[in-house]
């Protein structure tokens, strides 16, 4: 496989800017001491709006078996309710609470911080193209 491949591309990339960027990022949790999983799947249900769990699982790229404990020991710290879907019985939503929403929102602001630090480093050209970059690959990876 050629160094610059696309596949090659793909495979590394994304891996390679989640360390670059998270690597030094520690979230404040406050007295929960969530890991990042727990953290991931919160910040799923709140952009998501009440999600089903095989959504949750799709986003995550877990199984509904390795997801369901996640879940569970965020109920127990009361983050998150479980809901049955009004239209479909067999469903089951996830929702925040209002502990829930409210450390997301803080966790999002810390993210935000960061993120801007990070970018802080960088020329205002090559952020201003990271930003469309991020748009850019959100957009087209939603109509994948």
């Amino acid at each position: 496989m050629k160094e610059h491949s696309m596949e090659a591309r793909v495979l590394t990339t994304f891996p390679l800017f989640m360390h670059k960027v998270f690597h030094d990022y520690h979230p404040d949790t406050g007295p929960f001491a969530l890991n990042r999983t727990q953290m991931k799947a919160l910040m799923i249900i709140h952009i998501e709006s009440s999600p089903h769990m095989t959504k949750v699982c799709y986003h995550m790229n877990m199984e509904k078996g390795s997801l369901t404990p996640v879940i569970d020991s965020l109920i127990e710290s009361g983050l998150v309710e479980r809901r049955r879907n009004p239209n479909d019985r067999r469903k089951i939503n996830l929702s925040l609470t209002v502990k829930g929403t409210e450390l997301v929102f803080a966790s999002l602001q810390k993210v935000h911080e960061h993120i801007l630090k990070k970018l802080a480093r960088l020329p205002k050209e090559e952020v201003q193209r990271f930003k469309r970059a991020m748009l850019d690959l959100h957009e087209i990876t939603l109509k994948l």
